[in-house]
Order: structure tokens, then C-alpha cells, then sequence
């Protein structure tokens, strides 16, 4: 990035921050010492997989600690299940309809830097990091950072230190952490470091599982549970015109085709997450040693669930469970009695950045769609959103077919459409589900005239969702 566009958009920051009317979250002038703040995105992290969460097979004792000494919700979704999307909604807190972000090549303009977390942190007086995958366009705005150890693209997870040995990307990720908090010991000014896990999204387009050769052992005597989703009898629970020569379809054959490969690929798929796991093991060791545990947020989520088999699928993109829910912990350290409390209203990845500038004092824009989650933290009876609209419009083609899906989650309700290249009049297929009888959504609703309306009380949540998002 050159110097005449970096100092364009620092420039932009002023000019957009006072162009945009700005809501200040009076909670926080109470706190005299802004906090340190460390966020934790992993990519393609479902919600299940994680100890905390009942998951009886993952070894996670790191981040079941975080969940144990903070507070963890139960029901958190993003509003588009793919990275590049659901990373410039945390930046911006928006909905993809807002931002106009869709795929993989577009960057965030000027504007849209100038109103994200990270700059407006800086622009109150934080010090801000990243490290690992950016994901949003080619163009990394690394010059806006004080410390930049991310990349762009997927990356890989073969590296090398700096004598030229391998290494796996989350140990040299856990490496960079520990050396930006050490820069930090003697900084006046709070942090906030982002850091952005490839783990455990796969190695390569159609891509396998690669974890860390240190924990090849570990999970190998284990039998894995299969989603019951995932067996065959539910192959075609989806019609052949949304399976066939899908990307979904055509992954799940290079990845979960037999019972072998299920048992293979879902304990991959789990070590490199127990490798995230030792990462934040390391992370908070290192605050702890400098003294930075005291004064400290920490936010672990993911940019969007996976598909482990169910219906014949891997990936996520569509509106089942698995793609679309997440883990999300906060644990604020200063609060030295906190124990483990959970929150079952929904929150969304659009809610990141309004929270993350809360807990530092700083103003959130007016741009920003997401909420501020605060007062849901410190009372579990704060009344939270009970409905949010969902969507992916990736622009398909015949060869990556990725069928387009828009729908509305309404509290134990669930009413998804997919259609064909944007075109929401060439519905291909429609899902309704009482999740609270039928958490596996196994039993669609769509076609039983004896929750038609309930059908049309979704439809009519779904247009009014939708044009609320724009």
C-alpha cells in the first residue's frame, strides 16, 4: 500500500468519524482504566466442537477455562457463513447487504476502514494489532496497524521460523502474540490485539485437514460421534436439484464419503483445534507473566460453523446449524470473581465490533448494525434481539455451484429458502423448523398444512428482516 493512500486513509478516519453521528455507551465511563482487549476468531470453528459446549471427544481445557470464568452464550449465528463475508461484517458490524461485501476480491473502501473497530480504537487512543488471516479483498490495510503479523488469502499452514525449521502457522501465530504483548509491557496505552486463526479450515482449494504433527496422536484411539445427519439416510434430504454438482456435495466426497474418512477427517478437523487450543493456553500464560491478565478482555468466536457430514455436505454456506452457529465466550479477567454464566439470547458476529469498542469507552457509529453487548453481559434478563435475517449471495457459477439462501431464525424458529444465482423468485428448495423440537432439523416443515401459518408468520419476518438489513 503506498504512502499517499495510507495517509489518505488516516486522513479518512477524522473526516468519516465526524461525518457519521456516533452512540456512546455510557457504561463505560465508570471505568477509569480502559481495558486491554485480545480477539479471537477462529475460521470454520462450529459451536459443538469445544469442551465447554458438551463436546465429550475435543480436549479444549484452554478455552473451557475462558468459558469457565466469563460468560458464554449458547445461541450466537452469523449473519453470512463464509470467511471473507463474515469478517467484513465483525469489522464493520453489518449485514453483507450493507457493506456489499460478497466474495473474496473486494476490499473495504476508505469509508468503511474509517468506521471498523480497529481504526476507531485507534483513533481513541489504542494501540492495535493483527495477526494471521485478514481475509477481506487482496489488500490488507497493514499500514493502518502498529503491529502487523497477518497475511492475505488463505495462507498455509506450512511455515518456517526465522533459522528456517517448520513450523505450523497457529504455533508461529501463538509466536507473534507473545512478541506483540511483550512490546506492550511498557506501552501506557491499552491494546487490542486481533488475532485471526486460519485453524481449523482446511489446507488448499478443495482442501484437506493439516494439523500439527505434534498432536498426530492425539484423538486416535478415540471413536468420533457422527452427526446423524450425516448418515446416509438423510443423503438426500436435500432435492437433486441444490445437491447436484454442488460444492458442498462434491467436498463431502473428498472428505467424509465413507465411515473411514469420517473417522479421519473429524479427528483432523479436531486436532488443529486443540492446536487454537494450546494457542490461547500460551496466550494467557503470556499475560499472565507480564502482568497483563489483570487489565484484559478476551472474545473467542469463529467467522462460521462447518459441515461435518450432515446431509451429504462439507463447507458451510447454507442455513443448517452447524454453518451458521458459533462458539462465543467473553471473559473480562478484571473481574477476578466472575465464574461461568450463560446467556441464551442470540447474538450475532455483527455484534463484535460494537462490543469490542464498548468495553474500550469508544463511540460506536451510527453504521454499525450489530449491538453493543454489554448490558446482556452483566444481566443475563436484558432483553436481546429475538429474530435476525440470514443470507448468502456468493455469485454462483456451473463450475462452483454454491446456491444462493436468504431466511430468518425467529427465537426456536427457522424458515431458510435457497435459490439460483441471486434470483430469489427460482426457488430451488425451503426449510421450516421448530428447532426447540427438533434441534437436528431432520423434520421440514415446509410442505405440513398444519403450520402454514406459522409459515406465513415467518415469510412475513423474512421481508421485513430483509429490508431492515439494507
Amino acid at each position: 500500500m503506498s504512502s499517499k493512500i495510507v495517509s489518505f486513509i488516516i486522513s479518512g478516519v477524522l473526516l468519516f468519524s465526524c461525518e457519521f453521528k456516533k452512540e456512546a455507551t455510557a457504561w463505560n465511563t465508570s471505568n477509569k482504566v480502559r481495558p486491554n482487549i485480545i480477539f479471537l476468531l477462529c475460521d470454520d470453528l462450529r459451536y459443538d466442537a469445544l469442551g465447554y459446549m458438551g463436546n465429550t471427544i475435543i480436549k479444549t481445557p484452554h478455552i473451557d477455562h475462558l468459558a469457565d470464568n466469563g460468560v458464554r452464550f449458547n445461541n450466537a449465528y452469523v449473519t453470512t457463513s463464509i470467511c471473507a463475508v463474515s469478517r467484513a461484517s465483525i469489522l464493520t458490524g453489518q449485514y453483507a447487504r450493507k457493506h456489499d461485501i460478497w466474495g473474496f476480491s473486494k476490499d473495504l473502501s476508505q469509508q468503511q476502514l474509517a468506521n471498523t473497530y480497529p481504526v476507531l480504537l485507534k483513533d481513541a487512543g489504542y494501540t492495535i494489532g493483527f495477526i494471521g488471516k485478514y481475509g477481506v479483498g487482496h489488500n490488507a490495510p497493514k499500514d493502518i496497524f502498529d503491529f502487523w503479523a497477518g497475511f492475505n488469502g488463505q495462507g498455509t499452514y506450512r511455515q518456517k521460523t526465522k533459522e528456517g525449521k517448520p513450523i505450523h502457522l497457529t504455533s508461529k501465530m501463538t509466536h507473534q502474540a507473545i512478541a506483540f504483548l511483550d512490546k506492550q509491557k511498557n506501552n501506557t496505552a491499552p491494546f487490542c490485539l486481533s488475532i485471526s486463526f486460519k485453524a481449523p479450515h482446511v489446507e488448499g482449494d478443495p482442501g484437506y485437514f493439516l494439523p500439527d504433527s505434534q498432536f498426530d496422536d492425539l484423538y486416535k484411539d478415540d471413536d468420533v460421534p457422527i452427526p446423524s445427519t450425516a448418515s446416509k439416510t438423510y443423503f438426500n434430504y436435500f432435492p437433486e436439484a441444490f445437491t447436484k454438482n454442488n460444492v458442498a456435495r462434491n467436498r463431502w466426497e473428498d472428505r467424509f464419503a465413507s465411515p473411514s474418512m469420517q473417522q479421519e477427517n473429524i479427528k483432523k478437523y479436531y486436532r488443529l483445534i486443540s492446536g487454537v487450543d494450546q494457542a490461547v493456553g500460551r496466550i494467557m500464560d503470556g499475560l499472565k507473566k507480564n502482568g497483563q491478565d489483570k487489565n484484559t478482555v478476551i472474545i473467542f468466536t469463529s467467522d462460521n460453523g462447518f459441515y461435518l457430514g450432515e446431509y451429504g455436505f462439507a463447507g458451510k454456506w447454507y442455513g443448517s446449524e452447524p454453518s451458521i452457529k458459533v462458539p462465543l465466550v467473553i471473559t473480562d479477567l478484571r473481574n477476578k470473581t466472575q465464574k461461568s454464566e450463560t446467556r441464551n439470547q442470540t447474538v450475532l458476529n455483527i455484534d463484535m465490533g460494537p462490543t469490542i469498542l464498548g468495553f474500550a469507552g469508544a463511540e460506536i457509529p451510527k453504521t454499525m448494525q450489530g449491538k453493543d453487548l454489554f448490558h446482556l453481559i452483566k444481566n443475563s434478563k436484558t432483553e436481546s434481539r429475538k429474530e435476525f435475517f440470514y443470507e448468502h449471495l456468493w455469485q454462483s457459477s456451473p463450475s462452483y455451484y454454491i446456491p444462493s439462501t436468504e431466511g430468518v431464525v425467529s427465537g426456536s424458529k427457522k424458515y431458510m429458502k435457497y435459490f439460483k444465482d441471486r434470483d430469489t423468485t427460482a426457488v430451488i428448495f425451503e426449510e421450516l423448523y421448530d428447532l426447540e423440537k427438533d434441534p437436528s432439523e431432520k423434520n421440514n416443515l415446509i410442505h405440513n398444512p398444519e403450520f402454514t401459518s406459522l409459515k406465513d408468520s415467518m415469510l412475513k419476518k423474512y421481508y421485513r428482516l430483509k429490508h431492515k438489513a439494507e
